[in-house]
């Protein structure tokens, strides 16, 4: 009869298993995040290490059709940017924890908003005169159509128009001004993204922190 393997063979066979399924995950992570970022036209991180699982989820279902909430490690997040032209500066300067918010041009204000109506929300819970120096989370970074925005510009990016709302201005400007339709429309970004240039899963214990429940995220 032949002699069983050793620990030792049986050990090596478990963890070559094992790496062969952290690949696939991390292929399949990738794969979603490259996704993400060819359907994107702004992207912006928010640290979430101090954010409850119950008020993280609650964020992730008030972001409009045609955005999403990703949690990624920093280092998988760098090679999804190097994988699609344009978003190579959400690699810059980031650390620490991170969780992506992805969103088309349609959904790029509302985001926004939805982002600023959630941090006002965590606060609430903060006494008055301590709010103004306590930081639940923030925006670390954020890229749009090529162009790096800091926490301001990020915010700013609330007052965007639509692209229906563009329309809607051209149609009206044709309709009140005839002979300056030529100069109206080419005085309207072609795409929305272009205005950037003006701006210059969880846990059921839903009372841990994300941060508890999601794998630390290393510097890249």
């Amino acid at each position: 009869m032949a002699a069983l393997p050793g620990k030792g063979v049986r050990r090596a066979a478990v963890l070559t298993v094992e790496n062969a399924i952290n690949r696939a995950t991390k292929e399949k992570r990738l794969a979603e995040l490259t996704e993400a970022l060819e359907q994107s036209t702004v992207v912006f991180g928010l640290r979430y290490n101090k954010i409850s699982v119950k008020n993280f989820e609650a964020f992730r279902r008030s972001l409009p059709e045609g955005s999403r909430l990703i949690v990624s490690k920093n280092t998988l997040l760098g090679l999804a940017a190097d994988r699609v032209d344009g978003w190579s500066d959400l690699k810059r300067d980031i650390k620490l924890e991170n969780a992506w918010v992805f969103s088309n041009e349609d959904a790029m204000a509302s985001s926004i908003k939805a982002f600023l109506a959630f941090e006002k929300k965590l606060l609430e819970p903060i006494p008055k005169a301590d709010r103004a120096t306590t930081k639940l989370t923030e925006i670390t970074a954020g890229v749009m159509e090529g162009s790096f925005l800091d926490d301001a510009g990020v915010r700013r990016l609330e007052k965007m128009p639509t692209k229906k709302e563009l329309i809607a201005t051209i149609a009206r400007l044709i309709k009140q001004v005839p002979t300056k339709v030529a100069v109206s429309i080419r005085q309207v970004p072609a795409k929305v993204g272009y205005a950037v240039k003006a701006l210059a899963d969880g846990d059921d214990d839903k009372s841990k922190l994300v941060g508890d429940v999601f794998p630390k995220a290393e510097s890249a």
